[in-house]
């Protein structure tokens, strides 16, 4: 996937990574927000059934002593540690393959800086290729020019929505 990079973020993600990891937890993203000052550290997370506010609570604790530790942030920064929604983003290769069936956002660019945006039915990789049904034909992005993908949410097939008719 097709990422800036930040030397703050890529100092830590491994470790948050794995600390996540030794309590059962996924890394879904790591973003660093703001100015110097009033910067913001979002950690999405992830774990079968779903991520709870206790969830969320307990591991901003932890992860605060990691951070608090290592320091990797010069100056003020708040730390918010979330579920990653229902319009999750998908950041990894692993996670096309995940979601395979789901419905999915895709902003890409070409080498020509071209931007694009598809929806579509996530059908896998193959070859380092996301494939998409987008409206009935066979679309591929090349996953080094995916800039972001989300999961749409199919709020006609959600079991909590009820009409009456």
């Amino acid at each position: 996937m097709n990422r800036k990079p930040d030397p703050i973020i890529d100092a830590i993600e491994d470790e948050i990574d794995r600390t996540l990891q030794s309590f059962g937890y996924e890394l879904v993203q790591l973003k660093l927000t703001g100015r110097r000052g009033s910067r913001t550290l979002t950690l999405l997370m992830d774990k079968p059934g779903g991520v709870t506010l206790g969830d969320c609570q307990y591991m901003a604790s932890r992860l605060s002593v990691l951070l608090d530790a290592r320091d990797p942030i010069e100056g003020h920064y708040t730390l918010l540690v979330s579920s990653p929604g229902v319009d999750r983003p998908l950041t990894r290769e692993a996670d096309f393959e995940r979601f395979a069936g789901e419905k999915a956002s895709v902003r890409s660019s070409d080498l020509t800086g071209n931007r694009m945006t598809r929806a579509g039915i996530i059908k896998g990789v193959v070859d380092g290729e996301v494939r998409l049904e987008v409206d009935g034909e066979d679309v591929t992005v090349p996953l080094a020019d995916i800039e972001s993908a989300n999961l749409i949410y199919d709020w006609e097939k959600d079991p909590f929505t009820h009409t009456d008719s």
